[in-house]
């Protein structure tokens, strides 16, 4: 038991093992074919049938990982290829293939590399219209958090595209966007690339200054790398540059720097190409056997490679190159040589010319019967793919009901949710707001009390120190006077200071009980204790009281005669209203005047009246008249001190018993004070609960 035990053991460690070992591999390989993919630009560039073999093998290598994108970019290396060894169709072809491949498995960033490709060969296809749209499509599907070597590789293109239309504005736009924009983010390489395009531009544009600047800048930062690819070709475009400014010397060092790196890296076309232009140099510098010397070099590399464009341009080299060496030097062997080089030219320009039209021929009976072949798998696809949409369409439409359903229940339900949510926000905003407001409310009214209690308290302390001094004054004075009196035996004098001193005294008590009534009053105490109450018998009790007074000014005061009125009020209040009232008429009228009191029903209600003949009240006073204020003290007709705080106090007793006070006055003719009080009424009042009255007003004596 105890082996079979073990056994599973090992056995299960042997599976992880190779499991983790088969992941290492996984990683390892994938590393290797994206190394060779990073490779094949440069060889894409230099040798197209080693291009197709590598590009193919590293496909078959992806495969076997199961790493997609590298099968995607070893076939677009490989569509490159295709293209520049002449057919175009089956490029386009596969590199289509791709780009709906990619479409098809959403692989947004190998689409953009798709159309990038496609982009490639359609430029160089003169097809700048295809190129362009690639281009633009790349550039939409693009993301600020894509790597920037693929934006960078979609706007440069977009600008080598531009230039090579001949939109050279265009060009310097996109050129400006990588500098301006993403200068900082790029590496050496990519800022070497700019250097050289934008300077491209410009030679195009024949800025030759500009072009020399920006050549120089590419130059300074790959010879700070290791790079001889870069560096042999920024040096040939200086040298190219100085050959079309006519510097040959210059140009000479350049080219033969340019073609020292060349031999050292093997990269045959570039070599054919700069001893071709060593070979111009010379010749425009008249060294016809140098350029003779090159032109051979050149020619003998272009057949080598089976480059027929160089072949045909080193034949048209060696033709001028014998032709002025054997015209200048008057030699028949160089012209001969020349016209063999220039008949030879002519053939191969001719054959070029057939080949070329043979191509196109084939290559558009080939697209015939691609396009054939295409339009019956086409017909053939759009039956499937019709039952497919159908039945797509038929899921589509059930899975767009539910989640339309969904949709309008999720809808339903927030809108359910916000409702109920807001109503129970404005339903606590209405209540704090009401409660604001309550509590606003109640400090408005507690600071209008405390405002109203500080007024009382400042009118009170006013009345005190400027109208009950004087009075006090006066009687300290008296108290003198009848010592002095009694000492000097002077009785008769003591009589009239003793009438004197009564009068002072009765002002005295009259202010002082005006003062408590109306402080009392004012600090909302005062509650009424109603009863019923007989006019006449208020009348005849004040009467009694102020008659003494009256007779001593020569003033009489008739109560005329009226029918038997009850009123419903409080006893204290009314005698002190009726009481001030009526002491106010006998201070404020003429000695041998009058005064008339009367009452007179009316509905529910009892209408009491003062008048006399007295000296009246001005218009502006009569509005402030029931106000207290520091400046309200007036004198009677005989010399009576009077601070207006006895009228304030009866207008707060007739409002405390729910009653009206007003005034009708003319000046010289005299006042009538009247105040409405409730009727009573045996229905109504005899059943109320009457409350005990807080504050007793006191009675004058």
């Amino acid at each position: 038991m105890q082996k079979l035990f073990f056994a599973f053991i090992f056995l299960f460690c042997g599976l992880i093992s190779k499991d983790s070992l088969s992941q290492v591999t996984t990683k390892v390989d994938t590393l290797i074919i994206q190394h060779i993919l990073g490779n094949l630009q440069q060889l894409l560039n230099s040798n197209l049938d080693s291009t197709l073999i590598v590009s193919k093998e590293t496909e078959q290598k992806a495969a076997q990982v199961n790493y997609r994108n590298g099968i995607w970019e070893a076939q677009m290396y490989r569509g490159k290829a295709l293209f520049r060894l002449g057919f175009p169709d089956s490029s386009k072809l596969l590199l289509n293939n791709i780009l709906k491949e990619t479409q098809e498995q959403k692989c947004r960033l190998e689409e953009i590399k798709a159309h990038l490709a496609l982009a490639d060969v359609s430029q160089e296809d003169y097809n700048f219209t295809s190129a362009v749209e690639n281009l633009l499509q790349a550039e939409k599907l693009l993301k600020d958090s894509d790597p920037f070597d693929l934006k960078f590789e979609v706007l440069n293109q977009q600008a080598t595209t531009h230039r090579k239309m001949k939109d050279y504005t265009s060009s310097l736009k996109y050129f400006n966007i990588l500098e301006n924009r993403y200068f900082s983010q790029m590496n050496t390489v990519q800022r070497y690339t700019l250097f050289q395009n934008t300077g491209n531009v410009y030679a195009d544009m024949k800025e030759y200054d500009k072009t020399e600047i920006l050549f120089k800048k590419a130059y300074k930062l790959v010879s700070d790398t290791n790079s001889p690819d870069n560096k042999a070709q920024i040096t040939y475009n200086l040298g190219a540059l100085f050959f079309r400014q006519k510097r040959y010397k210059e140009a000479e060092d350049y080219i033969t720097k340019s073609l020292e790196t060349n031999l050292k890296i093997g990269n045959q076309i570039k070599i054919e190409r700069c001893y071709r232009v060593l070979g111009s140099i010379c010749f425009e510098r008249r060294d016809y056997p140098k350029a003779k010397e090159y032109g051979n070099l050149a020619l003998e590399i272009a057949r080598k490679i089976k480059n027929s464009q160089a072949i045909m341009g080193n034949y048209n080299n060696l033709y001028l190159a014998h032709w002025n060496s054997g015209y200048y030097n008057k030699n028949i062997t160089d012209l001969d040589k020349a016209l063999s080089y220039y008949q030879k030219y002519n053939v191969l320009k001719d054959s070029l010319y057939k080949i070329e039209t043979t191509a196109k021929v084939l290559e558009l009976e080939k697209k015939y019967e691609t396009e054939k072949k295409n339009t019956q798998i086409a017909l053939l696809q759009k039956e499937n793919q019709h039952q497919e949409d159908q039945i797509l369409v038929q899921k589509t439409q059930r899975n767009q009901l539910i989640i339309g359903i969904l949709l309008v229940i999720g809808i339903l339900g927030i809108f359910v949710y916000f409702f109920y949510y807001y109503k129970k926000v404005n339903k606590l905003l209405r209540l704090q707001r009401k409660r604001i407001l309550k509590q606003k409310s109640q400090i408005s009214e507690q600071h209008n009390k405390l405002q109203k209690s500080l007024n009382t308290q400042n009118k009170l302390f006013s009345i005190i120190a400027h109208d009950l001094r004087s009075p006090l004054a006066s009687i300290s004075n008296i108290s003198s006077l009848i010592g002095f009196y009694i000492e000097d035996k002077n009785y008769a004098a003591l009589e009239s200071t003793q009438r004197m001193m009564d009068q002072k005294t009765d002002q005295i008590l009259d202010l002082t009980d005006n003062l408590l009534n109306w402080a009392r009053s004012q600090t909302e105490r005062l509650q009424p204790l109603f009863i019923p109450l007989n006019i006449n018998d208020i009348f005849k009790d004040c009467l009694q009281l102020y008659q003494p007074i009256a007779s001593d000014k020569g003033i009489t005061i008739d109560c005329l005669k009226q029918e038997d009125l009850q009123i419903w009020a409080d006893q204290n209040m009314i005698k002190t209203i009726c009481r001030n009232l009526i002491n106010n008429a006998i201070k404020f009228t003429q000695k041998d005047g009058h005064i008339k009191v009367w009452c007179e029903s009316r509905d529910t209600s009892v209408l009491i009246s003062i008048k006399d003949s007295g000296i009246g009240i001005e218009k502006d006073r009569i509005e402030s008249l029931f106000e207290i204020g520091h400046k309200k003290t007036t004198w009677g007709t005989a010399g009576e001190k009077s601070t207006g705080l006895g009228l304030s106090v009866c207008k707060e007793f007739v409002e405390a018993m729910n009653g009206k006070i007003w005034v009708e006055s003319e000046t010289g003719i005299g006042s009538q004070f009247t105040l409405e009080l409730k009727l009573y009424n045996p229905e109504i009042h005899s059943s109320m609960q009457t409350k005990r009255t807080i504050m007793s007003a006191p009675i004058l004596n």
